[in-house]
């Protein structure tokens, strides 16, 4: 494969979990264990095997950082990884989702493509499958989206509206009455041409950086964005609740 192909993986690991406290107060949500394994390790063990994946690289904190280099010790895979500090140490300082990209694009000197995952999202659908995807779709941007089943639940979601082709119609933050079942997941394919936007939305109209949502809807008026619908289960640990379920799920699975 050639070195036009390759791309960086960032996964997102730079948030204090509020939500999650009292468990979160002195351990990272992406390193909680599930089924044995930190729920980080899920998207890990589907990168390892991804020949264009050059580099993974693990964005997190102050408070945090040296729980990951630990865990960075004990990892047993051939690919490059690396931990990436935002020097922030507090969820009141924190640089959020999009700032934490472009803080490691900048520090990274990234030039090539970028696939982002959110460090606390579990998902059995195969990420070769996204990877090709989007590539085949590039310079547009892409997406991994989810059918939840029920709109009910999509509301505290990200929710899409899809064409045929798969190409994202529509995109809204949380809605109240959700006009799809389809949602976001914290999945994203940034194509190299793509990244100067960051610099755009974070520098020049000093946007907020904590809501991927927001950017994301804000490139559909840049560039054109399409959806890769994942099956099998997935994941999104925000609260207690989708914790304990997918340690349930996962522990039946594993018997």
């Amino acid at each position: 494969m050639s070195s036009k192909s390759n791309f960086s993986a960032i996964i997102l690991a730079g948030g204090y979990a509020t939500r999650l406290y009292p468990i979160t107060l002195d351990a990272s949500k992406p390193l909680l264990k599930i089924d044995k394994r930190a729920i980080i390790d899920f998207s890990i063990h589907q990168l390892k095997d991804i020949e264009a994946a050059k580099e993974i690289i693990v964005v997190t904190n102050e408070k945090f950082f040296g729980d990951y280099i630990k865990w960075k010790k004990k990892l047993r895979i051939k690919k490059k990884v690396t931990i990436v500090n935002d020097k922030t140490r507090t969820d009141a300082h924190k640089l959020g989702a999009v700032g934490d990209i472009y803080y490691a694009i900048r520090k990274r000197k990234i030039t090539n493509d970028v696939l982002v995952i959110g460090g606390d999202n579990i998902f059995e659908g195969r990420l070769p499958g996204f990877v090709n995807f989007a590539k085949n779709k590039s310079p547009s941007i892409s997406i991994g989206v989810y059918d939840l089943k029920s709109r009910s639940m999509a509301s505290r979601y990200g929710v899409v509206k899809l064409e045929k082709n798969n190409r994202v119609l529509e995109f809204k933050e949380k809605p109240r009455r959700p006009q799809s079942a389809i949602v976001a997941m914290c999945m994203y394919y940034f194509p190299k041409e793509t990244l100067a936007y960051f610099r755009e939305y974070i520098k020049d109209l000093g946007r907020d950086t904590d809501r991927a949502g927001d950017y994301i809807k804000w490139l559909m008026i840049k560039r054109s964005l399409y959806g890769f619908k994942f099956s099998g289960a997935w994941w999104d640990i925000g609260q207690l609740d989708a914790y304990h379920k997918a340690q349930r799920y996962f522990s039946k699975k594993n018997k």
